[in-house]
């Protein structure tokens, strides 16, 4: 039995540092991000950050939105002047500007996994004047949503 239990107890150790190992990481990845954007859009004032999984929509279709590809887990930001999307891995990134956003709610499927029901769905011109969506999974999604309204839509008008 003293064997087995220096084992495990090995075991438990290796795990341990394998979880601590992982959060240094997202801290360290979530903070590099972070001043990436700060960087790059030099005197905006970062309100709100989270983690979030995004995906394009079209809206050929009626009402419904139906997702272009599978989403994309990055890091949603709200600065004074916009929204700003920036992945995990690789380069992809969107910035929406406040006075560019035609529409945004939360989207209420009744179907699908639980996870998926309840998203933020953004409406906005792009520079070319054509409509353009994106979809963004992410925790308290009213909260972003009226976050939105209060700091971009209501001071655009």
């Amino acid at each position: 039995m003293g064997v087995l239990w220096r084992i495990m107890e090995w075991i438990g150790l290796i795990l341990a540092v394998g979880v601590a190992g992982m959060a240094a990481l997202f801290v360290a990845a979530r903070r590099r991000i972070l001043r990436g954007a700060a960087e790059g859009l030099p005197g905006e004032k970062l309100l709100l950050a989270a983690g979030a999984r995004a995906a394009e929509y079209d809206h050929g279709n009626g009402h419904r939105a139906v997702p272009r590809f599978g989403g994309v887990a990055g890091i949603l930001m709200l600065f004074a002047t916009g929204l700003y999307f920036r992945s995990w891995v690789g380069r992809r990134e969107l910035f929406v500007a406040g006075p560019a956003i035609s529409w945004i709610g939360v989207e209420d499927q009744q179907e699908g996994h639980r996870a998926e029901r309840h998203r933020i769905v953004v409406r906005y011109l792009t520079a070319s004047g054509k409509e353009d969506g994106i979809a963004l999974q992410l925790l308290y999604p009213e909260q972003w949503v009226q976050a939105i309204k209060t700091h971009l839509i209501s001071r655009a008008t």
